[in-house]
């Protein structure tokens, strides 16, 4: 038939992420939801109510009753890899949010297991597949600003976490700086040497628990690239998310995007509007992409995942790192494997 052909899909998690998500799915006319699973199983009858589909409070039930080929992964990050296994054990392709878990050793475990199974495994680093950052990842590889020198990725937050997420978001540099370390190994095409962090705390909160709020990092590259990630848990005046690369040649720069582009021009000047609010709505398109990306995985549109065991793997082991030099105030050579 000429009909196109829609993709099964179960979705975990019924949370924030998982509400992300969900938009994604239902606006793209390739997937069909069958089932949303989340261990509240009011919670899950609730959105799998809003689209008319079956909800279960576990994967192993969805499984036992529902035919699919997908599953997507928006759950807490203690429950990635047992979630990642039991799926890719019954054959299904899996797309899970980052991090797959603190441990490297869980990345390629998963990973390993996908390959073995013949499964595609995608983890949901979505900056690369935000369309200004693609354009420019593509102007950076045509050599338009000529032997790249400097990359800088800005990372303010909004709105400010409450003290229930700070209490299970990991740290701040596992939570907010794993896209930006992402996109540090994406842009350069390499894995740092060694990592310096200086870091504070202003937000008691934060201080009570022994993490920081405000962070520069600094990453060396073997190339002689610097490449720096600029952390902050508060931006008032809307979520800041900004790269810049530095080249011999000139100078590529993906700016914030405003709520909307209306600028009001008076005898005091020009208004224009705040940043857009938060990681939804910055990456709307970001979100859909991977997602239609995942959908193309399993179609066999192509063949390979946009992010590798290797590169997931690698930003486990900066993190870690960029952790260490947070808290001790020292260099630390990254070490990878």
């Amino acid at each position: 038939s000429m009909s196109r052909p829609q993709v099964p899909i179960v979705l975990c998690g019924a949370g924030r992420i998982g509400n992300v998500h969900l938009t994604n799915i239902l606006s793209n006319r390739r997937i069909k939801l069958v089932a949303v699973v989340d261990p509240f199983y009011e919670r899950a009858k609730e959105m799998a109510d809003s689209v008319g589909c079956s909800a279960y409070n576990t994967l192993t039930e969805a499984l036992e009753k529902e035919t699919f080929d997908g599953v997507m992964v928006c759950t807490p990050t203690n429950t990635h890899v047992p979630l990642i296994t039991e799926a890719l054990n019954a054959g299904k392709h899996v797309f899970t949010e980052k991090p797959i878990g603190h441990d490297v050793k869980d990345v390629y475990l998963v990973y390993d297991l996908a390959k073995e199974k013949g499964r595609h495994l995608l983890t949901g680093f979505q900056r690369r597949f935000d369309p200004t950052f693609v354009k420019l990842k593509n102007e950076l590889d045509a050599g338009r600003i000529g032997t790249l020198h400097k990359v800088k990725t800005f990372s303010r937050d909004n709105p400010p976490p409450s003290k229930e997420y700070l209490a299970i978001s990991g740290g701040v540099v596992h939570d907010c700086a794993a896209h930006d370390v992402d996109l540090l190994r994406w842009l350069t095409g390499q894995s740092p040497t060694s990592v310096y962090v200086g870091a504070s705390a202003f937000n008691p909160d934060v201080k009570e628990i022994g993490d920081f709020d405000v962070l520069d990092m600094i990453f060396r590259f073997e190339s002689g690239v610097v490449g720096t990630v600029d952390v902050a848990r508060l931006a008032v005046y809307g979520y800041d998310q900004r790269i810049e690369c530095l080249g011999d040649k000139g100078v590529l720069g993906a700016q914030n995007q405003p709520i909307t582009t209306l600028s009001i021009g008076q005898v005091d000047g020009f208004h224009t509007d705040a940043n857009k609010y938060s990681f939804p709505e910055r990456y709307k398109e970001a979100y859909y992409n991977e997602v239609d990306h995942f959908v193309d995985l399993i179609l066999g549109v192509v063949d390979t995942p946009r992010l590798s065991a290797t590169d997931v793997a690698h930003v486990t082991v900066m993190l870690d790192a960029a952790a260490e030099s947070a808290k001790t105030g020292q260099i630390v050579q990254i070490k990878y494997d």
